[in-house]
């Protein structure tokens, strides 16, 4: 087996990005050197460039989260939607250690690995949920959302009666935009998560199947899940009364929030923004969406 050197080994920029997480990123990064490949989390291309890709990308995120942090409010819950890998929620956690971070993913094999990782990093602060997203909506958000939907079919049908002259009694619609996580959306994104809405056999030996988890959260983060049209239903609801969506996105990131402005309102989203994110001195900058709760 050849030796890969990823480029940023040993570089002073990890202590300077990382700080006291360093060693335990790491043993995070040396662990995917060994397994990433071969157990479908990471590609071939990204072994030498694990640091920049990964860890550092997902660290972008951290002084989004860190601002909450306050002497009043000195702790934060976390949400990581998708989790894959552990990007960026593993990353998070080791970097906030006074953060709750719950890293939600409901593909068995990737479950496996994040609590593999939460255990050999001794992350104390971490949980692995078995979850796809909508799962996690609290029951009043669904019932608010499906009268919303009700309501907005019930006015379609209204113009079209009036429209066509027609006194025929209308059908159902479609179903909530919170149930949009499904089997038929499988196709895994850029950075190898697969949709949310995969699942295999429910029960694993080494994950609590019933961790005990918030209703609501402080910050919900997710990285390369899907775009802000769907990405909005499925972690705004997630969120506390003044939380915040945290969410690594690419060059796009306007064009989605743009695109994404009816979805975002009706999810009670506010203040929706691009930020560039620095990554480390040197190295390309990453952008991040931030959408508050109303």
């Amino acid at each position: 087996m050849a030796v890969v050197d990823d480029e940023l080994n040993d570089s002073p920029l990890l202590r300077q990005v990382l700080g006291e997480a360093l060693m335990p990123m790491q043993r995070f990064h040396d662990k995917l050197l060994r397994e990433g490949v071969e157990r479908g989390i990471i590609g071939p291309r990204d072994e030498d460039i694990i640091w920049e890709r990964h860890i550092l990308n997902s660290a972008a995120i951290v002084p989004f989260v860190r601002r909450r942090l306050t002497t009043d409010s000195p702790t934060a819950t976390v949400a990581d939607i998708g989790s894959g890998g552990g990007f960026p929620g593993i990353v998070l956690a080791a970097c906030l250690p006074q953060c709750k971070v719950v890293l939600v993913e409901p593909m068995e094999r990737r479950v496996i690995w994040l609590q593999e990782v939460v255990d050999e990093l001794h992350l104390a602060n971490a949980v692995v949920l078995r979850k796809r997203a909508e799962e996690l909506v609290p029951q009043f958000s669904k019932a608010s959302m499906r009268h919303n939907k009700k309501g907005s079919q019930s006015r379609r049908h209204g113009r079209r009666r009036s429209e066509e002259q027609s006194v025929s009694a209308y059908g159902r619609g479609n179903s909530s935009t919170l149930a949009a996580v499904s089997n038929d959306d499988s196709q895994p994104d850029v950075n190898g998560h697969d949709s949310l809405g995969v699942t295999g056999r429910a029960g694993l030996a080494n994950v609590d199947s019933n961790p005990p988890v918030p209703q609501t959260f402080d910050v919900v983060t997710c990285r390369a899940v899907a775009p802000m049209t769907k990405l909005a239903g499925w972690t705004l609801p997630l969120l506390r009364s003044g939380g915040e969506l945290v969410a690594l996105k690419g060059r796009s990131a306007q064009a989605e929030l743009d695109k994404a402005a009816k979805e975002i309102r009706k999810c009670h989203g506010e203040n929706p923004r691009v930020c560039q994110a620095p990554v480390a001195p040197g190295l390309e900058d990453t952008h991040v969406v931030l959408v508050d709760k109303r």
